[in-house]
């Protein structure tokens, strides 16, 4: 009888459902997460670097780690005296490029990935990255919350087999962050991962700001989580302008269909994205015109206005005084 009941009790245990994100604000720190990683990959490549958020998800820590192409490029994060820990995943195809770039490679050309064993250059080249992101997303984190993380993670280190590896229990829950990088001129494109278990985001997020000191069951956090995630929601007017011209009433008169307006060849490479409507605009940034997929697409060439990132940053994590 008492084995039938361990067996039970083992078996509901397996079967437990995925956990929640212990923080509300987890979308504004991938997001956060995405455009910090931009930055640095831009200095570690010395080339324009792209990032798109393809996943947030939380799952079983067995799950994730099943999923994991071997080889594959896997940073281990630490906080000193915790028995979980967190895991930067790069994709085979991430460690060519940043190999390949990092050793003088052209990022105007997008040589094909090979898959192939690594070595210990390729772990000493990657190792920067790895500390990067890690950094990158404990900035995002102190963002966010408005107040240092109670603790640090730090790299402490790598492998390439993912079997070997064990952050955490394999029935825990771990939250997957997923980005996309498009890199250089040649829009090379790799995947990586962050996979870091739920207990060691408790950890990090233990000093929080002042003014949530109120339990998110409160009417005031849940309304103040309803108001954070609709401002993370709403919608923003972009539209990327090629070229600016003055031309004579007489001349738009005339024109008819068919007609061709010129336009300079840099046009091209000199997109201004702008914010708004079209009698309220403010510039964001600026890109160049490119291919994606089977489609076209614009890229960023500089970092955005840190004055119209840092104003929409204080729309999102504004609180209701009166909560």
């Amino acid at each position: 009888m008492a084995d039938q009941i361990d067996t039970i009790i083992a078996r509901k245990i397996a079967q437990r459902p995925d956990g929640r994100v212990p923080m509300p604000e987890f979308s504004a720190i991938a997001v956060r997460f995405a455009a910090a990683i931009e930055r640095t990959a831009r200095d570690l490549f010395k080339t324009t670097t792209g990032a798109i958020i393809t996943a947030t998800e939380v799952s079983k820590q067995a799950d994730t780690m099943e999923r994991i192409a071997i080889p594959s490029m896997l940073g281990i994060a630490r906080i000193p005296g915790l028995d979980t820990a967190a895991m930067i995943n790069l994709s085979s195809e991430l460690v060519f490029h940043l190999v390949d770039l990092r050793m003088g490679g052209d990022p105007t050309v997008s040589p094909v990935p090979t898959t192939r064993s690594l070595t210990a250059i390729d772990m000493e080249l990657c190792e920067d990255f790895l500390a990067g992101a890690i950094d990158c997303f404990t900035r995002a984190m102190e963002e966010t919350m408005g107040a240092p993380v109670a603790r640090k993670l730090a790299l402490a280190y790598m492998e390439q087999n993912v079997t070997q590896v064990s952050i955490a229990p394999p029935n825990a829950d771990v939250m997957t962050i997923g980005l996309n990088l498009d890199i250089g001129e040649a829009a090379r494109n790799a995947d990586f991962e962050l996979i870091i278990p739920l207990s060691v985001l408790d950890s990090l997020q233990s000093i929080r700001k002042p003014t949530e000191s109120h339990g998110t069951d409160s009417a005031g956090g849940i309304w103040q989580d309803h108001m954070h995630q609709a401002a993370l929601n709403c919608p923003v007017s972009m539209t990327a302008i090629m070229h600016r011209a003055k031309v004579s009433m007489g001349q738009i008169e005339d024109w008819r269909v068919g007609d061709i307006i010129p336009v300079p060849r840099s046009a091209v490479d000199e997109l201004e994205l702008v914010l708004g409507t079209a009698d309220n605009q403010v510039y964001f940034a600026a890109a160049r015109l490119g291919a994606r997929d089977e489609g076209k697409g614009v890229r960023l060439t500089d970092d955005p206005q840190q004055e119209v990132t840092e104003h929409l940053r204080s729309i999102v994590d504004q609180r209701p005084t009166g909560a």
